[in-house]
């Protein structure tokens, strides 16, 4: 008798333990999980410091010149940038910039000098979507669009001793200007260590897109002498702006 019992509670022993769970109430969180979502917004201007290393080939094909006149880059360039972004569409930015720079070669003689400068300036706008991986860090992708003018200038000076010239020095500058349009891929990091305060690194590459087809020559003609000068190239650079930050 005490087999058939101990064999009947072992029967229906699952039975009882799976009554009891039923009976046992598991409460679930059912909202979804709260994601960290990181806005990006500035509006702020600064200043801007950057190197824009184009092809020297192009540079010293205007004249032959004697050695040591031939034109080395990078051109640095110094300017400034101003940005305000966009409360209806998250994380955009637009901006404008500005910004120019020479490079030069001389030769000094005991009575002569001879001078070559390449001066280059930008203006234009841009537009910016930002990336906030973490507090106060951004990354930013975009494109940096507008149009400029480049001018080539050669001056030569000879010291003449004629007493009656006055003044001693006598000089001929031949000059060569052009405008161009641009479109330049950027990508930007950007730390803010303040609420107003940003500081940032960024890499573009510089591609010409349009120019004049003839040079003004010394303002008063036209010259088709290097006519596809080609300013494209890689650009570095760093800057400062202050402003409004939240990011």
């Amino acid at each position: 008798m005490i087999r058939i019992l101990t064999i009947i509670s072992i029967l229906i022993l699952p039975f009882i333990l799976f009554a009891q769970d039923d009976q046992l109430e598991v409460e679930f969180d059912d909202s979804p999980i709260a994601e960290d979502s990181r806005e990006y917004f500035v509006l702020a201007g600064g200043i801007t410091f950057d190197w824009l290393m184009i092809t020297e080939d192009h540079l010293n094909s205007f004249h032959s010149y004697p050695e040591g006149l031939d034109l080395s880059g990078p051109i640095q360039l110094v300017g400034g940038q101003g940005v305000t972004g966009i409360p209806w569409v998250e994380n955009l930015r637009l901006g404008v910039l500005g910004y120019g720079g020479s490079i030069e070669s001389e030769i000094i003689e005991e009575e002569s000098r001879t001078q070559n400068s390449f001066t280059a300036s930008m203006f234009g706008f841009s537009v910016h979507y930002s990336y906030v991986p973490f507090e106060n860090f951004a990354i930013l992708g975009g494109v940096n669009s507008g149009w400029g003018d480049i001018t080539f200038e050669n001056y030569f000076s000879v010291r003449v001793t004629v007493e009656e010239i006055n003044p001693p020095i006598t000089g001929l500058i031949q000059r060569l200007e052009k405008n161009y349009f641009f479109v330049m891929p950027n990508v930007q990091l950007e730390y803010a260590f303040a609420n107003f305060i940003i500081i940032r690194a960024d890499a573009s590459y510089n591609m010409i897109v349009g120019q004049d087809n003839n040079w003004t020559y010394s303002r008063l003609g036209t010259s088709n002498i290097n006519p596809d000068l080609d300013i494209s190239g890689l650009k570095i650079g760093f800057g400062v702006m202050i402003g409004l930050v939240n990011f």
